[in-house]
């Protein structure tokens, strides 16, 4: 009896390590530490105009010089004719005069891709802009909002 028990507690074994491996494994792929979340990032220009977009790594190394966006474009940004992948604690900004933001600000994270729209990026700088009292009148980013 002693036999036949881990004999079925050893096949369960195996059978629960092989279920669990490739989930294990999928998110090794995307989450590294306390960067967060990495992978490629897609940027929609939903502003009225062409714009300029910069990127910084936590430890404010500039990626690449900018990337232009039309009005209406949307593109995965490269470096070298590569996608360049991203971490939650990278800064964007956008055109010259906006301040910068962490991408976990604007951003939204799925299936290993970062998504973001100008205007979340415009929002998150201009924030507190021409308020004296210090109130925010968007708390919240599109994405969030119902």
């Amino acid at each position: 009896m002693k036999a036949k028990w881990f004999g079925i507690s050893g096949m369960l074994a195996v059978v629960l390590l092989l279920t669990m491996t490739p989930e294990w494994v999928g998110a090794q792929e995307y989450y590294r530490g306390e960067g967060g979340r990495r992978g490629p990032i897609q940027v929609t220009n939903d502003w009225r105009d062409e714009v300029k977009i910069t990127m910084w790594t936590q430890d404010k190394e500039r990626i690449g010089e900018y990337w232009t966006l039309n009005s209406g474009e949307t593109a995965f940004l490269e470096y070298r004719d590569v996608r360049i992948k991203v971490r939650s604690s990278y800064k964007i900004k956008v055109g010259e005069d906006w301040g910068w933001t962490n991408l976990r600000d604007v951003g939204e994270f799925q299936n290993g891709v970062w998504y973001v729209n100008v205007r979340d990026i415009w929002r998150a700088t201009h924030q507190d802009r021409g308020r004296r009292d210090g109130s925010r009148y968007d708390q919240q980013p599109d994405y969030l909002r119902p």
